[in-house]
């Protein structure tokens, strides 16, 4: 395509658009190449899977990962060049190039002039096309009443004579497209610190996925992506009724780029009223506390979304705190939030109720959070400076430490468990304000048990606002404050339409209705319906089962298997265990085999699978995710380290 650069998009009268590539991350440590640097892959592949840094791979020389310009795709019937992201075309839907090019404005001509049938609008499938659950209809009707309220209160402005002279944030849709139930195991090394305590080995909960679209010129664009665990009522404590914020991400296309009345950007008010939405729902249903790590991404990575404008800029961690805050205190003006602390006070500050000992057995365990991570770090680091020997590094802590921690007369077996949280207690409270414990609902200070329905008493002193009695624990309608006043109680009743169930029938549970995607940079357009999604599943469930029976079967060439290609995987993996080439080496046929099994073993939930390479690759999958949490964690403490100098 020489001289490609001296033409413009016909669509948008613009030369050469850069684009920032695909993250690319080695096969094997999993760590993310960045650009400029060296990494290596076979040079007959068409895509970048799989590839290696050169730590991993230090025995040849390959490419760089460069910093991409735009595709361009010519049109057959007017030779104009367009960009592929206006177009919407996708080349790799024509890998042999044998597919006709009609441009947008070409296949307009032919419609006036009666040479072209357009399909009819229903046989065009969008974001709003997706299916939608309670939840998703929840936030997106909260989210429409409240841009309505906003775009009034700019009517009422003098000058805006009516609300059509208002830019109104239009075409929005939310919908929740990952919803599985999934098991959170403990590790050995976190349950090793509080061997006194019944603390649970895994924790059954809800992943899921929500994502606002926007259509913009006629394209749904997805602006933003939330990601959260959800731990009902079946869990044990301390993850029963919590909900963690595990991750956000936006890019900023949103339209209109105005203001609210109230100075924020249009696109934070729409945002926080999706959170806002998702933390009233969760309450209803009876969630009582939800988790928020405010830690802005590592410089070079990104959460959900790699592409973001050059214009939108990584918050730092007391504007992204600032961001959580606010939107926060908005829910409690609303009575969705009833209390706000963190981890810090929480956990590692001994009071005077029940059960209020300093001890790692009441933090809870969330996937990819910071303080279980943390803790594990500091176990190991106190094991190789006392040798095991934790009660002698014990009495180097003096009684009134122990004290405050909640410690008068600890056992021998609680000194591993006191040094880990003293020392992760000095490490998290530099920056205690970034762990965020949002308190969604009353919780009584006799039973502990959280108010849902009934009556609660409370005490409207400043100095008694955890004072709570549920109905059955009440006994009296006064009470005596820290400071010996006497004061009276205040009565509320609840009735909760949702009640004590841990989650309601949502429409969809255990669901991944993420559809076949076309991703071009930041615009996704949805070309596929839920019959494509749903011969996806199928397709994936077909090769589980045959996967499964292969590695069962014990046909012999006297009598064959009849199970359909049964024959042709145990081939593959017969290959496979003597190719000497290998998936690193390029082979097709053991890439094959590695496709097949890596999607087993991530929707494999034995934890005995004895299907080939299952437990490795879940062993990999798991190492990986460590590194990553770790470097996380690294790269918090550091940025700590240097704006607290010693």
């Amino acid at each position: 395509e020489q001289g490609v650069d001296v033409y413009k998009c016909q669509l948008c009268e613009i030369g050469t658009l850069p684009f920032a590539p695909v993250p690319i991350y080695c096969f094997c440590c999993g760590i993310r190449i960045k650009r400029n640097s060296y990494y290596y892959y076979r040079r007959e592949e068409d895509d970048t899977q799989p590839c290696f840094c050169t730590v991993c791979y230090r025995n040849s020389r390959g490419g760089n990962i460069t910093f991409n310009g735009t595709s361009w795709v010519e049109c057959n019937k007017c030779k104009s060049w367009q960009h592929q992201i206006c177009a919407l075309y996708n080349d790799k839907r024509d890998l042999d190039n044998s597919v006709e090019y009609t441009c947008p404005i070409c296949r307009l001509k032919e419609i006036e002039n009666g040479m072209h049938v357009p399909l009819p609008k229903n046989a065009m499938f969008g974001a709003k096309d997706l299916p939608s659950t309670m939840l998703s209809d929840h936030i997106e009707r909260r989210l429409f009443k409240r841009l309505m309220q906003e775009s009034e209160d700019w009517a009422k402005v003098e000058g805006n004579k009516n609300l059509d002279e208002v830019l109104l944030a239009e075409n929005l849709s939310v919908r929740v497209v990952l919803s599985v139930e999934k098991q959170l195991k403990v590790k050995k090394q976190f349950l090793d610190i509080f061997v006194e305590e019944n603390y649970p080995a895994e924790f059954p909960y809800t992943s899921k996925v929500i994502l606002l679209f926007q259509q913009i010129e006629g394209v749904d664009v997805c602006l933003f992506a939330m990601y959260v665990q959800e731990f009902g009522s079946e869990c044990g404590n301390p993850n029963k009724r919590s909900v963690y914020i595990s991750y956000l991400d936006s890019v900023k296309y949103f339209r209109p780029q105005r203001a609210t009345m109230n100075g924020e950007a249009l696109r934070t008010f729409v945002y926080h009223e999706i959170l806002i939405g998702y933390l009233d729902f969760c309450k209803k249903r009876g969630f009582k506390t939800c988790y928020i790590w405010a830690c802005p991404p590592i410089k070079g990575e990104d959460y959900i979304l790699y592409c973001h404008p050059d214009t939108q800029k990584t918050p730092k961690n007391d504007k992204l705190r600032h961001w959580y805050l606010s939107m926060l205190r908005k829910a409690a003006e609303e009575n969705i939030v009833v209390g706000l602390t963190n981890i810090y006070d929480n956990f590692f500050v001994s009071t005077r109720n029940w059960n209020s000992k300093v001890t790692a057995a009441h933090l809870p365990y969330f996937d990819g959070d910071f303080w279980s991570g943390a803790a594990m770090d500091k176990a190991r680091i106190i094991d190789q400076e006392c040798g095991g020997d934790y009660e002698k590094m014990k009495k180097l802590m003096t009684k009134r430490t122990l004290k405050t921690m909640g410690h008068v007369n600890p056992s021998k077996g609680t000194a591993k468990d006191i040094l880990v949280m003293q020392k992760l207690g000095q490490t998290i409270l530099p920056f205690k304000e970034d762990f965020i414990v949002v308190q969604l609902q009353y919780v009584c200070m006799h039973c502990h048990e959280v108010i849902m329905s009934g009556k609660r008493w409370f005490c409207t002193a400043t100095e008694c606002k955890t004072f709570q009695e549920c109905q059955r624990c009440h006994t009296a309608n006064s009470h005596t404050s820290r400071n010996g006043t006497f004061l009276n109680l205040k009565l509320s009743s609840y009735d909760f339409s949702f009640g004590e169930s841990r989650v309601e029938s949502e429409l969809g549970t255990g669901m991944n209705l993420v559809p076949t995607l076309v991703l071009f940079s930041f615009y996704i357009v949805l070309v596929s319906s839920n019959n494509i999604h749903a011969c996806l599943l199928m397709q994936i469930q077909e090769l589980q089962d045959v996967i499964k029976h292969a590695s069962q079967c014990h046909s012999t060439k006297t009598q064959p298997c009849t199970y359909p290609h049964c024959l042709q995987l145990k081939k593959l993996f017969s290959h496979a265990s003597r190719c000497t080439i290998r998936v690193s080496g390029g082979c097709q046929y053991c890439k094959k085999v590695w496709v097949a099994l890596s999607v087993h073993s991530r929707n494999c939930r034995d934890s005995g699978c004895q299907i080939p390479r299952c437990m490795d690759l879940k062993k990999h999958a798991e190492w990986i995710a460590t590194q990553s949490e770790s470097r996380r964690r690294a790269a918090v403490l550091e940025a700590t380290a240097n704006s607290h100098p010693h």
